[in-house]
């Protein structure tokens, strides 16, 4: 059958005789090619009844236990007149039976994990929830690791995602909206968002995003990502990406959206600025004096990595008077002996530093450690011994590799090292005018960005009143308002003073 016919099959309405809806089932599903469609004949209270499932989605014990010995057990000789209200309110122990009438519904639930019931005096089918397909337990986050704060991570099952959630954020106005994706392989995908706190311009403009998206089958949540961001071209990542269900919840009380898509161990965040990338899940978790300073170190290294590159370059090729003089006969002596120039040397070897660094992810298992550690001492030993690269070029790609993993977010440091090229060219034409306006440039480009409409750097430019928590970790007590992107009518988090044991000190 062609992709046409089966699309004009599946539109078709479920009704007619037990045979003809059963032929309608079979030619849309394939069942003469498939081999995991299973197709049982039963008798219903003296009526002919069949039963579809996927085998391998569907539990057969639950099919055996909830459907087929129910049906079989009871025989009457003139069935009930309404025969699908009885058999869910009297015969059928299963929580969640629905009907329908739709064969694109019946379709997408039975390739869900659902049975499929088709008899004699029903209209339309009966949908079971007798899923029972393998998935993963819940483990602690392989990215997301944290010293202070709980070690349950998200798997790639909607249901349990959800269920996480809903443990950590016990309230009905956390609101769950599940919305189909994808045309011709429908994905289930939720939005989580808090009732009040979440603005409603961001909410009907990822739906209506949703809803635009023209695509047969969405199989990951950057694929996702890419059709609902606002500006394809940019470098900095509108969306940040969470493994961690109290983080994703931490969103929610900022006035974002989350969205979990089925199959994906992961949440996504919208709209999102640069201080939710470069914040970590266990920052709020410790005492404001430790998280302030590990985010110091953070952005310092974030910004070595950037900057130290063109810097060098721009130093010792245009600017050689900025460096100290017993610097300055260090670095011309080394690179005396080196037969490429610096420009090219520190291009060089900031390729072979990612190119190591993409290997040793790609290589399974433990052995990837093992080759960025081993791969970048040999072969900088060996470059220095052979005299193609200067010991500083090597040192300062080192540092500003270090730099780079103290982003706690992957989009971020590929972004990172883009800039870092882009940064590094500049400098190698231009020295010092070029760094500069390599920054200026990337500054300007990020203030433009947005994320859902929303500024992505707020609440810097445009500045705007919210929560102190961005650069640096003020304590909780002084966090009275949410974040930049919520709701600008419930900004207050607090009721009363957060200390209100504590005494007032008098004033002398």
């Amino acid at each position: 059958m062609s992709h046409s016919s089966s699309q004009h099959s599946a539109a078709q309405p479920l009704t007619g005789s037990l045979d003809e809806k059963k032929a309608l089932i079979k030619s849309a599903c394939h069942t003469d090619l498939s081999c995991d469609i299973k197709e049982r004949s039963f008798s219903c209270m003296g009526q002919d009844a069949v039963l579809f499932y996927l085998d391998g989605m569907s539990d057969s014990n639950q099919i055996t236990r909830c459907i087929l010995f129910p049906c079989q057990s009871l025989s009457c000789e003139v069935p009930p007149d309404d025969l699908c209200s009885y058999l869910t309110e009297h015969i059928l122990p299963i929580s969640n039976v629905q009907t329908t009438l739709q064969l694109s519904n019946a379709l997408q639930s039975l390739f869900n994990g659902d049975a499929l019931m088709l008899a004699e005096g029903i209209d339309g089918a009966l949908l079971l929830d007798v899923k029972g397909y393998a998935s993963r337990g819940i483990s602690s986050p392989k990215d997301e690791t944290v010293i202070v704060g709980p070690h349950e991570g998200f798997t790639e099952t909607l249901k349990n995602n959800m269920t996480l959630m809903r443990r950590l954020m016990r309230s009905p106005d956390m609101i769950t909206e599940s919305i189909t994706v994808g045309h011709k392989i429908p994905k289930q995908l939720c939005l989580v968002y808090l009732k009040d706190i979440a603005p409603a311009e961001s909410i009907e403009e990822i739906k209506r995003r949703i809803q635009g998206c023209n695509i047969d089958y969405i199989a990951n949540m950057g694929i996702l990502e890419q059709l609902l961001e606002d500006d394809p071209y940019a470098l900095l990542p509108q969306a940040v990406y969470t493994e961690r269900p109290d983080r994703a919840c931490s969103f929610l009380l900022e006035g974002q959206l989350v969205l979990l898509l089925e199959n994906a161990p992961y949440a996504m965040a919208m709209p999102a600025g640069l201080p939710h990338l470069l914040h970590a899940p266990d920052d709020s978790a410790m005492r404001w004096q430790y998280g302030s300073f590990l985010r110091l170190l953070r952005m310092a290294g974030l910004l070595l990595s950037i900057v130290l590159p063109g810097l060098y370059v721009a130093l010792t090729s245009f600017h050689p008077e900025g460096l100290p003089v017993t610097l300055l006969t260090s670095v011309l002596e080394t690179q005396s002996k080196v037969p490429l120039p610096l420009f090219p040397s520190m291009l060089i070897m900031l390729f072979i530093f990612c190119l190591i660094n993409e290997a040793g992810t790609r290589v399974p298992g433990a052995l990837g450690s093992g080759l960025n550690i081993v791969g970048g001492l040999i072969l900088g030993q060996a470059a220095i011994t052979a005299n193609l690269f200067s010991p500083l070029v090597i040192i300062v790609v080192a540092l500003s590799g270090l730099g780079s993993y103290a982003a706690p977010s992957y989009s971020l440091t590929l972004s990172i090292r883009l800039a870092q090229f882009f940064l590094l060219i500049l400098s190698g034409l231009f020295g010092f005018l070029g760094l500069i306006g390599g920054l200026f440039l990337l500054f300007m480009r990020s203030s433009a960005i947005t994320s859902l409409n929303k500024p992505a750097n707020a609440p810097f430019t445009p500045y705007r009143a919210a929560n102190p928590d961005h650069v640096l970790r003020l304590p909780v007590w002084r966090q009275r308002l949410r974040g930049a992107l919520a709701n600008p009518l419930h900004m207050d988090r607090t009721h009363g003073r957060m200390r209100a044991w504590e005494k007032r000190r008098n004033k002398p």
